[in-house]
């Protein structure tokens, strides 16, 4: 009678380790899909490809080109779906300089902070993405740079 009830007691386990396993690959079968749909999610919101588009612009600057012929230089700080956020912005002012000798105009071209401006706004923009036509990495060796840095 002792190896019946050892056989069944076999039987037993045997079953509740198929049991176990069972429950073991169906809770990491679900694990896997929910990581598949999350990371699906955040890729067509926008987070992933914000968040790896950001590290890209990360410790450099960029030149932002608007749709309205305006260009900001300045460090690209944060994406979201529907902003840029760009730090210590800057821009190009050109200033007409007439000469009495020749009476013709030269252009005098010049990098100025936003917070230069009359009205002396914060150091740091929000920009509509569907107002930016496109943006550049500038090089360290930029001319831009420079001026940025010895500003």
């Amino acid at each position: 009678m002792n190896v019946g009830k050892k056989e069944q007691k076999s039987k037993y386990v045997k079953g509740t380790n198929n049991y176990m396993k069972k429950i073991f690959i169906s809770t990491i079968l679900i694990f896997v899909l929910l990581l598949i749909f999350v990371t699906a999610f955040l890729w067509q919101n926008g987070t992933i490809r914000n968040t790896i588009q950001l590290l890209e612009y990360r410790d450099s600057y960029q030149a932002v080109f608007l749709n309205n012929g305006q260009v900001y230089f300045g460090n690209i700080a944060e994406l979201t779906n529907e902003y840029v956020f760009l730090e210590d912005p800057y821009s190009i002012k050109v200033q007409q300089k007439e000469t009495a000798e020749e009476e013709s105009a030269q252009s005098e071209i010049k990098l100025l902070s936003i917070e230069d401006e009359f009205y002396k706004p914060e150091g740091y923009m929000l920009i509509k993405k569907s107002e930016i036509l496109f943006i550049e990495e500038l090089k360290d060796s930029s001319q831009i740079i420079n001026i940025i840095e010895n500003y």
